[in-house]
């Protein structure tokens, strides 16, 4: 690792403590740290709660989608194919044409 890394101005931290322990000998700024600390503890629990929600809300969502595409893939199955079409109507009038012919032999 590089010296020059490791190296500190121990003035600028001996200033830094000195400055740190004047803070906290004053017990107003504890008591504002502690509600600090009491705020941020309650935002986290109130985070925690939303993200759980959302990951709940997530999964059924996700269930519902997966639903979904299972019932546009038995629906594709069960639609007839263009070229099935096409034959189908081929031989519909075909059998219809016979028709046509039959009846007018019967005449």
């Amino acid at each position: 690792m590089d010296d020059t890394a490791l190296k500190i101005d121990v003035s600028k931290l001996i200033s830094y403590c000195d400055d740190l322990v004047g803070v906290l000998k004053n017990k107003k700024d504890i008591n504002n740290l502690m509600q600090s600390l009491e705020g941020v503890k309650l935002l986290q629990s109130s985070c925690e709660v939303d993200s759980s929600e959302l990951q709940n809300s997530l999964e059924v969502y996700q269930k519902k989608i997966n639903e979904c595409q299972q019932r546009i893939n038995e629906a594709k199955s069960k639609v007839v194919d263009d070229t099935d079409l096409e034959s189908l109507q081929k031989e519909l009038e075909e059998k219809l044409k016979r028709e046509t012919s039959l009846r007018e032999e019967l005449r």
